[in-house]
């Protein structure tokens, strides 16, 4: 038995050979949280069993490996395998945070959820009101969701929805493109510049773009960002745009953020692409704008658990590509396909720290702020 525990403790470590969790941090640039677990967690006290939704069976060995003595980590492969576990469990890694789930786990005190955009974790009444702590992915996807906002905004510039539209019509001619517009010398606005912002204005900037952003904490940014603004320079910025990506997570002060006023202070030729939360756009206010000519194109990356009415004046709107939530690359079994081994395991090597972290009630990576929403 303890060879053939070694054994499989020793392939999973193969597996990690190339990445070292040096590597992930530099990679990823996580943020710590200023207190320990032991303080934001009420009544802390080191946990007994972390329950993890695990990728492959000897992911468990290896993160077993990692914990201090007393502490247990039980891997399942489904929700289902789960289910027998959550009555005693003291945390739970990549298996959700819903409201239902977490009744059925009563003396849970961490929650780790795969996504960046945990504000919906919010819903459950015991995260909520800070009883239960919650990381959650942060900046490990930044590249897969950079690339597709950037494919977006190419797709836009150069009308290629448009002439899919016309192959299924089966004539070229039938909806007539929009004028081209040359990403190279013209100016971008970043508006919410996190992790997968950041990488996007990389990108811009690589492109010949001028790389404008706002960001809530500072006017500090990288170097290949011309400017950073606070939230409330965004509608003065907007206007200088000819094309803007929401990058930002849904709070009180996003919500609605582009309304129709927003969209008057746009260039009326200008690209608009989100794919982040739904609700930081007005639907209606965006549909009327594209049909009056008053912003030029839009992409949405519909991140919304409720389904569009077939009525919704979004369906009929004019140059937009509207598309489901497809955050993680078309989900998770797509994602695990495209993401290279390296990323896999990178991620990991992440989720093991920080399992490690709340084991011994040490400072944890990507934690959730409740009060900031992201």
């Amino acid at each position: 038995m303890a060879l053939a525990c070694a054994s499989t403790v020793a392939s999973a470590r193969q597996a990690t050979a190339n990445v070292t969790l040096a590597d992930a941090l530099n990679e990823y640039q996580l943020r710590l949280s200023s207190e320990p677990a032991r303080e934001l967690v009420p009544a802390w006290t080191v946990p007994r069993k972390l329950l993890v939704r695990v990728d492959k069976p000897q992911r468990t060995a290896w993160l077993q490996a990692a914990m201090p003595k007393g502490v247990q980590v039980i891997g399942v492969r489904s929700e289902a395998e789960a289910a027998a576990q959550l009555a005693d469990a003291d945390a739970l890694v990549l298996l959700g945070c819903g409201r239902i789930l977490l009744a059925r786990a009563p003396k849970v005190k961490w929650v780790d959820v795969a996504g960046g955009g945990a504000d919906q974790c919010l819903a459950t009444p015991r995260i909520a009101h800070g009883d239960v702590l919650l990381t959650d992915g942060q900046k490990v996807k930044d590249v897969v969701l950079a690339e597709m906002a950037m494919g977006y905004v190419f797709a836009l510039a150069r009308s290629i929805d448009i002439g899919l539209e016309n192959q299924r019509l089966r004539d070229f001619n039938a909806v007539p493109a929009r004028p081209a517009k040359q990403l190279r010398g013209s100016t971008m606005l970043i508006v919410g510049l996190g992790g997968a912002g950041t990488e996007i204005a990389r990108i811009a900037h690589a492109l010949g773009m001028r790389v404008i952003a706002t960001r809530a904490t500072s006017h500090k940014g990288p170097p290949f960002v011309s400017y950073v603004g606070l939230p409330d320079e965004t509608t003065n910025l907007v206007s200088q745009a000819d094309v803007v990506v929401i990058c930002a997570p849904l709070t009180p002060a996003t919500r609605g953020l582009f309304n129709a006023a927003m969209f008057r202070r746009m260039k009326r030729n200008s690209i608009l692409v989100n794919w982040t939360r739904a609700e930081i756009i007005v639907p209606q206010d965006l549909a009327a704008a594209l049909k009056a000519g008053t912003i030029g194109s839009a992409a949405l990356n519909w991140a919304t658990t409720t389904p569009l009415p077939k009525t919704d004046p979004l369906w009929s709107a004019p140059n937009l590509i509207l598309a489901p939530w497809t955050g993680t690359g078309g989900g998770a079994k797509a994602n695990r396909a495209n993401a290279s081994r390296a990323d896999i395991e990178m991620r990991w090597l992440v989720i093991r720290e920080n399992m490690r972290r709340f084991a011994t009630g040490d400072r944890m990576y990507s934690v959730f702020d409740i009060k900031r929403g992201y």
